[in-house]
């Protein structure tokens, strides 16, 4: 009996030990493992017909390599001298950017950020700036008129050395262009790997583990993601990664850089009529470049603005409180948002990140501060908030939500097309994680 009990007790501590046993254990995030080189072509982008009826369509990874580098004014983005230099009023415009010391959202001039970012450890991560957007030129994939409109957002990000977070995004298609500097990029496929997305994406789920270490992954805590397969490369200036609809990847910086994300709306891009795009296929040299000026941004933003005249409006007004808010947005969306746990629940996530000081009542201060990751955050929550709604009136059969943009009502309704829709935007990934 003695030994049997030796037997077992020997085969208990091995068990135990085999949790230990992974090389990539307590490692970082996708350098040890099953590790698969992304897909690359040279110097150039694929055809749009190929791009949206492969990679978008069948959700595969792809680098451009050194495709920004002929770009007329890629070469003003190599120093923040140039930059300062060569665009008139840089300096001067104001920015939200994000002190990763103090966690904390800092209001300061463009020039005062690029003096002090790198030893300050200063982040910023925001859509570009209107003064930048005529010095860059569009991924040209997205240059044919018939397809420009799935480009939703095209968001700016300044980060020094040794940063490294974990983003993730369900409901656009990524590309990151690399215009400084040189990152390592590690991607997992969620739609192959649904438990991984649920860590980070847990939803109304609480969690009793730890949040994630990306520098010291423990396999025993996230078993999830030992036996997985990390698609990675390392992108230099000049390159572009295409990051498909539902992948989650982490940035590595290895030193100062500034990197672009286009963001192609999934849905939308699924629909592409594919006679329309075929005369764009023809050649990748376009006469005149489209510049990120020359979209049209009104289309994309009527619901925000909509929304952010309702919130100006509250702040305004002389009852501003909860149950005030609570009321007008449930007359927005032709809900009664406290009938319902759900979407009572919701709501008072969505006011208290907003109330940032917890007081009960939102401030025009507060408001002015709804800028970059925290934007984001609130956006992901009100999304959530209008698929519950949308939900609930499906089932009891009432009249839909009162939102007038066709792009969003259309979301809306492909939605049940999905088993899960969750999202989180890439703004958001520089706080959480």
């Amino acid at each position: 009996m003695y030994y049997l009990f030796c037997i077992l007790l020997v085969l208990t501590i091995s068990l135990i030990s085999c949790n230990h046993s992974d090389p990539g254990h307590l490692k970082p995030f996708g350098t040890v493992g099953s590790l698969i080189n992304i897909e690359e072509i040279n110097g150039e982008y694929p055809n749009i017909l190929k791009f949206f009826t492969n990679y978008i369509t069948k959700l595969e990874p792809i680098v451009f390599r050194q495709v920004l580098i002929n770009d007329i004014y890629y070469h003003i983005w190599q120093t923040d001298e140039q930059l300062e230099n060569e665009i008139d009023g840089l300096s001067k415009i104001n920015i939200i950017v994000e002190s990763l010391k103090q966690q904390k959202r800092i209001q300061m001039k463009f020039g005062d950020f690029l003096d002090k970012y790198e030893k300050d450890y200063l982040f910023f991560a925001d859509n570009v700036p209107e003064i930048l957007r005529k010095y860059l030129v569009v991924p040209q994939p997205l240059q044919c008129d018939e397809v420009s409109h799935t480009l939703q957002s095209a968001v700016l990000i300044i980060n020094s050395i040794n940063t490294s977070p974990l983003m993730f995004n369900q409901e656009y298609d990524p590309i990151l262009c690399l215009f400084r500097g040189n990152k390592r990029m590690v991607l997992v496929n969620t739609n192959k790997y649904p438990d991984v997305r649920q860590i980070i994406m847990p939803g109304n789920q609480k969690t009793l583990r730890p949040p994630i270490n990306l520098e010291k992954v423990d396999f025993n805590q996230y078993p999830e993601l030992e036996n997985i397969d990390y698609y990675v490369t390392n992108l230099t200036a000049g390159d572009c990664l295409f990051i498909p609809n539902g992948w989650i990847f982490q940035e590595r910086s290895l030193d100062n850089t500034i990197s672009i994300i286009y963001n192609i709306h999934h849905k939308q891009a699924l629909n592409i009529d594919i006679n329309d795009i075929k005369h764009c296929s023809t050649s990748n040299t376009f006469e005149f470049p489209l510049t990120l000026d020359q979209i049209d941004w009104s289309n994309i933003d009527n619901e925000p603005q909509n929304l952010k005249e309702i919130i100006m409006n509250l702040i305004n007004s002389k009852s501003n409180n909860f149950e005030k808010w609570q009321e007008t947005f449930s007359k927005y969306f032709s809900f009664d948002l406290s009938s319902d746990p759900e979407t009572s629940s919701i709501f008072d996530e969505f006011y208290g990140i907003i109330d940032v000081d917890g007081n009960g009542e939102i401030t025009k201060t507060e408001v002015e501060q709804i800028h970059g990751a925290h934007q984001h955050h609130i956006s992901d929550i009100l999304y959530e908030m209008i698929k519950l709604v949308h939900e609930k009136q499906k089932t009891d059969s009432e009249k839909p939500i009162n939102i007038e943009d066709e792009n969003t009502q259309e979301t809306l309704e492909n939605e049940e097309m999905q088993d899960t829709d969750e999202r989180l935007h890439l703004q958001n990934y520089k706080t959480d994680l």
